[in-house]
């Protein structure tokens, strides 16, 4: 694990121990965010992001002016689930990429019959703007996070859709590792380009092998 990776898991366990040592309930105001980077001596990006990761999980709230308040508990049980599961477990990283392939694979499954032409179109924008992006030195992490999401939403099934974004967003920066490794660039881009001929053509046999052979190249 990188010291990057170690900074931003040690911010979002310090923040649960907070919650629990503090006796804190829904509603109540977490310490600000130079706070907690005071506290852990650690860079304010890198509790914002901490922060942005619970956010996305529905855990807690940022209220403009206010502060950031932990959410009302409500139908976010998953969530919340999840959270603590990847906070504590350390085979934690090796079922979230085992969960990702399932989700994605049977997501793709149902893309072969369900997706739409706008959707293709998407798949094949966000492969060039990230071949234009890494052209530049900048590694395209976004358009390779987007080019996931939009293959999922291509199943039309909006409770795996919903079960997979807070999945994945809350380890991206897992996946910014797997694109950092020398080479891995280029060859996930050809391998993007393969899982969407493969989806064009509604090909299910082909899109499955080509989107396995990527996550298994990914190490996620």
């Amino acid at each position: 694990m990188s010291v990057g990776s170690k900074v931003y898991l040690n911010i979002l366990k310090e923040i649960s121990r907070i919650m629990q040592d503090d006796q804190l309930e829904p509603g109540d105001k977490l310490p600000s965010e130079r706070e907690l980077a005071e506290r852990l001596q650690a860079g304010r990006s890198s509790v914002r992001e901490a922060l942005r990761a619970l956010e996305l999980l529905d855990l807690i709230e940022t209220r403009k002016g206010e502060g950031t308040f932990i959410q009302q508990a409500g139908s976010h049980r998953l969530a919340d689930i999840l959270a603590s599961f990847l906070l504590k477990e350390k085979k934690a990283k090796e079922d979230v990429t085992e969960t990702r392939r399932i989700l994605e694979i049977e997501a793709v499954r149902l893309g072969c019959e369900r997706v739409e032409e706008h959707q293709l179109a998407k798949l094949k924008d966000l492969i060039n703007t990230a071949i234009k992006k890494y052209a530049t030195g900048v590694i395209p992490v976004e358009e390779d996070y987007l080019f996931h999401q939009t293959l999922v939403e291509t199943s039309h099934n909006n409770l795996l859709i919903n079960i997979w974004r807070p999945l994945v967003e809350y380890a991206k920066i897992a996946l910014e590792q797997s694109l950092s490794r020398e080479g891995r660039p280029d060859d996930a881009l050809e391998e993007h380009e393969e899982i969407y001929r493969a989806l064009e053509a509604r090909d299910e046999t082909a899109v499955v092998q080509a989107l396995s052979k990527h996550l298994i190249n990914s190490r996620f």
